[in-house]
Order: structure tokens, then sequence, then C-alpha cells
């Protein structure tokens, strides 16, 4: 007994050095933490459901509560044994859609068992937030019998004193239920896959066809000649999307430079996707174009391109733009605002010219009011470029406005089927990179990489191995960015924001980290370690 004591002390320390390494202090609340959607209809909830109900039978009238959370810890049910229970743990901010790991919630069952993905129990004064001190709670991992991944975390929570020896195995059997259930589930998603995947193949008369699950993986016979593993990577990617029931790619490039439309369906949720591959029209070609935005200058159709940092928002405006005049709002660090915006004055009367106007939103207020009023005259073709969501000022927005059409670039992350193409274009822009060929597992392994820095970041990384390979295929080990520790794919909501908002900080005030860590609420030793956790570069 006393062995099993000094384990769960030594978890519990352990657990209380992670939350304070993170940043986050014992008196901090749950209020300081995003709340976000749930997914009704997924695979752990309709798992679940039923045994969340037979426990909320039972449990009825009593001072307990029963808290379901997913693979990201994200709170998704929470059934209270009364109402006086209810107002005290939703006064801890414990609400549906909030996320319990460590780095927000400290050490709880929740947060420690997603987090050592086996049972803990957390009594009182062991919960590293004061305001949990007056709960005690069981923590089981629900793990997928067939993937063996996590699926999720079942807890019940309640007051100290009401502490009972029957709690944890009555926790245990709830989640083998659930196991059992998501079990049962997978055999019955495996056959709707597979009569969808029939059907498909059937109405297509042998266009190509594909299913994918996480277990699973069915094609056609004009599947299998047109496809490789790469391609395979990249299509399994579109099952990154929990939440669509399907959606189309309009143009795709394949390994084999053939260009296709991909069109994807999911059966039920939870069940994997069905798709579709139709070839366009033009073929196949020895040297696939780069997958780059493509748009036609039009002079009346001035454009306003937003971003994140390295999404292609210069790429984009040249394409646009062709000979234009470019100015940099970053100039302005070093040059006489009034000189340029003398110089932006004179390039917009010119009726025969283009001007691009980079960075717009590191613009002072004053001067992004004194460029919409030349921009308002201007007889001259415009674009600017600006960082999404980062023109906060009335200002900035009504910049924005001067411009007729807009155009927003999606972060790479959310695109990752895309990502072979970009990687086949970049490597075919070194030298001797057209001969050059990157396995399927290093590209899974680049698919599966969050790319902080977007296009710029991608870029880099693949004209950095060529560079240290020179010959040979690309494997996964060659690498640098997927396997230096940084966040792999499926970060959840609120790690996703709190990146996207460090990124938009250090990108308004120049890369300085006193300042963003100020702007921000937080101490630079807290952003640093943030940087790092969420494969921030800079």
């Amino acid at each position: 007994m006393e062995n099993t004591v000094e384990l769960v002390r030594e978890q519990i320390a352990q657990s209380w050095s992670r939350a304070r390494l993170s940043g986050l202090a014992p008196s901090d609340t749950l209020e300081d933490f995003s709340v976000s959607d749930v997914d009704r209809r997924s695979r752990l909830l309709s798992a679940a459901e039923p045994v969340l109900d037979r426990m909320d039978n039972v449990l009825r009238g009593s001072r307990y509560c029963v808290i379901l959370a997913d693979r990201d810890a994200k709170l998704v049910d929470i059934r209270f044994g009364t109402a006086a229970v209810r107002a005290l743990v939703e006064s801890t901010g414990a609400v549906v859609g909030r996320t319990f790991t460590e780095n927000t919630s400290g050490t709880n069952s929740i947060a420690t068992v997603h987090e050592l993905r086996k049972p803990v129990s957390v009594r009182g004064d062991e919960h590293y937030m004061e305001s949990m001190k007056m709960f005690s709670c069981y923590g089981y991992p629900i793990v997928h019998p067939v993937t063996r991944r996590i699926e999720g975390v079942l807890d019940i929570t309640f007051l100290e004193p009401d502490d009972n020896p029957l709690l944890e195995p009555m926790l245990g059997n709830a989640v083998s239920d659930i196991q059992d259930r998501l079990f049962e589930e997978t055999r019955w998603s495996e056959q709707l896959l597979f009569g969808a995947f029939q059907r498909a193949s059937a109405r297509r008369r042998g266009a190509p066809a594909i299913a994918i699950a996480e277990e699973i993986f069915l094609e056609n016979t004009s599947a299998g000649t047109l496809l490789d593993a790469v391609d395979h990577a990249a299509l399994r990617a579109l099952t990154d999307d929990p939440v669509h029931r399907q959606g189309v790619v309009r143009s795709m490039t394949l390994s084999s430079g053939v260009r296709a439309t991909v069109r994807w369906e999911r059966p039920a949720s939870g069940a994997g996707i069905v798709i579709e591959i139709d070839p366009l029209r033009e073929g196949s070609c020895s040297r696939p174009a780069a997958p780059l935005i493509r748009a036609e200058k039009k002079r009346e159709a001035t454009v306003s391109v937003s971003g994140e940092p390295g999404s292609g928002r210069t790429t984009v405006l040249s394409e646009l733009a062709g000979n234009a005049k470019f100015f940099d709002a970053v100039d302005l660090v070093t040059s006489d605002p009034h000189e340029w915006m003398t110089l932006v004055g004179a390039a917009l009367a010119d009726s025969a010219g283009a001007v691009v106007i980079e960075h717009v939103h590191l613009l002072s207020p004053a001067i992004a009011r004194s460029l919409y009023v030349k921009l308002q005259s201007a007889t001259a073709w415009f674009a600017v470029s600006s960082s999404s969501g980062a023109a906060v000022s009335a200002e900035h927005r009504q910049l924005l406005t001067a411009c007729s059409s807009t155009i927003e670039l999606s972060p790479l992350r959310t695109r990752k089927h895309e990502i072979p193409g970009f990687v086949r274009t970049f490597l075919a822009q070194v030298p001797r990179g057209y001969d050059r060929r990157i396995t399927a597992a290093a590209m899974t392994a680049l698919m599966g990489y969050d790319w902080p820095g977007n296009l710029t970041e991608l870029r880099t990384e693949v004209t950095e191995v060529a560079a240290r390979r020179s010959v040979g295929d690309i494997t996964a080990r060659d690498l640098i960015r997927p396997t230096a520790g940084a966040p792999a794919a499926g970060l959840g909501t609120l790690d996703a924001a709190m990146r996207e908002a460090i990124v938009r900080e250090l990108e308004r005030h120049g890369g300085n980290k006193r300042t963003t860590a100020e702007q921000l609420g937080i101490s630079r030793t807290t952003l640093y370690k943030r940087m790092k956790d969420l494969g921030i570069v800079g």
C-alpha cells in the first residue's frame, strides 16, 4: 500500500512541475481559456452516450458528476447528480467545450490521465489549481481496442468527504463498456464504409475511387494504376476534417503530374471517407506547375490579399500585378514617413501604372488614414496585403475597404493535401531537383507537421534538406522541422488559437518578445515556453 501511495504522490509532484513549467499559476482560473464547439456526432460520444445515461441514472440525486473528455482533453459531456454540484463544478470554469490539459487546468484526473495515458486519482489538495481543491476525482483513459490510441478520458468528480471505494471499479467498468462499444461501432463503420465504396465504384464504372479510414485503405483497379503511396498520404489528410460530411478539391496535382478534381464524402461520423478522383482533361504533364493561386490582373478590380505570415501573399501579388511598383510598410522603420507617402502618392497618380503596398497592418493609424485618402483618388491599379486578423484599428479596417475585392489565403495546416504538390515544386527549383525523390514516409511526416510559417517554412525545409542530401531518396530521417519536437497535426482548438495569437503579435511587433509578451498578458518565460511547445520559429 505504501508503494502505491508513493507512486501516486510522485505522479502528482511531476504533474505540478509540468503545470508550473507551462506558465500556469495555482491562482489562475479556467476562465482565462476559451470554450469551443463540440461535435455531438463524434465516434466517442456515440459510443459513450448510453453508458453515460446509465451512470446518470445511478448517480442521480448524489453529490457526484461524471465528465467525459475527448482525445484532445476537451470536455464533451458532463452529467451532474444535483443542481448544487452543477453550480460548484461550473463555478470553477469546468464546462462543455473547455480544454483540460495540464497547461490549462493543472493537475486533475482528466488532464493528468490525458498526459500519462493511465488511471489517476487526485484528492483535494493534490489539485494544482486552488479553485479545484474542494474536489476529489478518479479518471480512466479510454483506449480504442483496435488502434490502441487514446480516444478520451472518463472522470468521476465529487466533494472530498464523499469518496467511496466503489467509485473506482464502477468507473473502470464504464470505460470497459465504452471501449466495447467503440469496437462494435468500428466493425459497423467498416461495413458502412465498404458498402459506400462498392456503390461508388459501381456508379463510376471503373473510374478511380478509394476508401480511407484509420486502419482501412480500399481502391479499385483504376485508382491503383493512377495513385502511389505519396498520393495515398495526401488523400488521407482529407480525413483530418472530422466535422464536414463532404467536400471538393477542384484541382490537385498527383505524383504522376496528373491534375485531378477530388470529391470526398463521409458515410457517417467516424466511418472514414470515400474519395472519387476525376483526372482533368489537360491530362498529365512531366513537370507539374506550381500549385499556387493564379489570377488575371484586372485594373478595375483592386485587391486586398490577407493571410498568415508565409502563406504566399507576395507570390499572389506578384502574379496579379506583374511589373507593378512595390512598397512595403516594413520600410517605414528606417524611412521618413512623409517621403514614403510622397512616393506612394506619386505612383498611385499614374493612370497607366500598378501599385502594390505590402504589410499595411504595420502602418500607424495616422498613416493608414492618409493612405486610404490617396487610394480613394488613385488612378493607378492597386493592391494591398495584410496579415489575417491583424488590422485591428478602425483606420486599418477602413483602408482594406478601399479595395473592391479580397483574397484570403488559407494557412497550410488547413490544406495539407496540397503539400506534396508544393514539395515537388520547391524541389524542382533547386539544382537537379527534378531528379529527386521523396519517400512516402517522409511525405507523411511533412503532412503531419502544422507549418506555423506556412509556405515560407515549407520551402526552407525542402531547400535545406535537398542541400544536406545531394544524392539518393529523401527519407523521414533527413527532415529537420517535423522531427525537431514541434507540434504535430491535430492541435487542439485552444493550442491552435494560442499559436495564431502569438504569431500575429510577433509579426505586429517586429519579433520583439518583450512587447509581444506584454500584449498577450504573459511573462517572457511563458512566451518562450509556449513558442517552443507550439513550434513557433522566431
